[in-house]
């Protein structure tokens, strides 16, 4: 029986495209796990050292890349002067200054060349580590969509024509998050599902919405309650698919919930709490779920890790959770081989698990200093772990903790999750975008 991963690389694939081992369609891959089936990938790199190319962006951004074919699709902000972006809450990191307007950029694989470039909105708002243009663009091969933190989401062709836009706060709800809205659109079957999850501002219900990626359509949309309080209900996270003998969900995160979707509806089916043990108010949600099999995975700021077994039905914290542990992360979200799990946390500590019993095969190893924004890639037999100032540290798979190496580039705010394509890797930094390759 062919893995889920397989068939969902194959549905996404339209004829005569590359192979899934080329493209990297949206946040967390082709298989929606940060994992890659693509081997001879760089283990060493620096700015003078398996650096294809490099170009220069406008800004910085926590946008990842979505790659098909020869195209690359970067969202951002605009250069600095002109128009200025608001700065709405100082706080950490180095981010620099920034345009007003949200961009959709299109590069040439090949050599990093510009192909299009197109205005998404203005409005461009700077709180502390994020801006308006944190949502990662998706492809399927014949058509390219992009979120703004904004709301503003459009559909293009390949060739960056406008085909459809739709303005989310003013045809639903205006957002209300303390951080800005920052979550990505899952693309399954053919629809763009787009999760609203806030309550900071109290501005009005979350919801889960679906659009037919070609049209721009509503399909469905629910209401997504929540009893968390203040900035509790606040998520920054994407919505996972999880595969079953018989059918699928989808696993949304936020509002101190783990929930279970019919993605034919949108109804939930099942919840899972454990998430925020002490009914902290500001437990935001960063971190989204990692599915490995029948479970389910995620932690939300400083709350214990949570493994939550599928398939359950109503609300099922007392019945469906596998197993906890103190050691959990708040930003990066884990990545597993299937065999093994890896979570990292934000100060640079890794440990592994077992995913069906919480085993520890080693916990919080120190990779090297710094905070950590971006998910891990697991590819080739490695792991490949960046921090803020985009050195990546390359770890082995498996039980044993094994440092390969500790690759350097240069800058502050890197903030972004490593995209692959075929053998090389394209890691976006405040400034530039790399395609690193041997």
């Amino acid at each position: 029986m062919k893995s889920f991963a397989f068939i969902l690389a194959l549905t996404a694939l339209p004829l005569g495209s590359a192979s899934a081992d080329d493209n990297w369609p949206q946040w967390r891959g082709p298989s929606l796990n940060g994992t890659s089936t693509s081997t001879g990938l760089p283990e060493k790199w620096s700015e003078t050292e398996n650096i294809k190319w490099k170009v220069k962006l406008p800004s910085w951004s926590g946008s990842t890349p979505a790659i098909w074919g020869d195209r690359i699709f970067l969202a951002s902000g605009s250069e600095a002067g002109g128009d200025a972006a608001t700065l709405a809450k100082k706080g950490p990191g180095k981010p620099r200054a920034e345009g007003a307007d949200l961009l959709l950029l299109c590069f040439s694989k090949k050599d990093g060349s510009q192909l299009w470039r197109a205005k998404l909105s203005g409005g461009n708002v700077h709180y502390a580590k994020q801006n308006m243009s944190s949502p990662s663009p998706v492809t399927d091969g014949t058509m390219v969509w992009a979120l703004t933190g904004t709301g503003i989401l459009t559909g293009f062709d390949l060739d960056g024509k406008q085909i459809w836009q739709i303005d989310l706060q003013k045809a639903y709800v205006k957002f209300g998050l303390n951080w800005g809205y920052g979550s990505s659109p899952l693309l399954y079957e053919g629809m763009l599902i787009v999760p609203i999850l806030h309550g900071w501002d109290n501005t009005g219900p979350s919801y889960l919405i679906a659009f037919d990626g070609r049209t721009g359509k509503e399909v469905w949309k629910v209401e997504r309650p929540t009893d968390a309080q203040k900035e509790g209900p606040d998520a920054y996270t994407t919505p996972i698919p999880m595969k079953y003998a018989d059918h699928t969900e989808i696993i949304v995160v936020g509002g101190d919930y783990f929930t279970g979707h019919d993605p034919k509806t949108g109804r939930e089916i099942w919840r899972c709490g454990g998430l925020n043990l002490k009914q902290d108010k500001f437990y935001r949600a960063v971190c989204s779920p990692a599915v490995v099999g029948e479970y389910v995975f995620a932690c939300i700021k400083q709350g214990p890790f949570v493994g939550v077994k599928g398939g359950g039905k109503g609300l099922v914290t007392d019945t469906h959770i596998a197993w906890t542990n103190k050691f959990g992360c708040d930003v990066p979200t884990p990545v597993s081989d299937g065999k093994y799990l890896y979570v990292l946390n934000d100060g640079g500590m890794v440990s592994c698990y077992d995913p069906a019993t919480g085993k520890a095969f080693y916990e919080r190893q120190r990779i090297a200093g710094g905070t950590y924004d971006s998910s891990p890639l697991l590819a080739d037999g490695k792991i490949y772990l960046t921090n803020e100032k985009a050195k990546t540290t390359v770890i082995a798979t498996g039980p044993e903790f094994k440092v390969l190496s500790e690759n350097p580039l240069d800058d502050e705010c890197t903030l972004s999750s490593i995209a692959v394509s075929g053998s090389r890797l394209f890691l976006r930094t405040s400034t530039h975008l790399y395609c690193i390759g041997k």
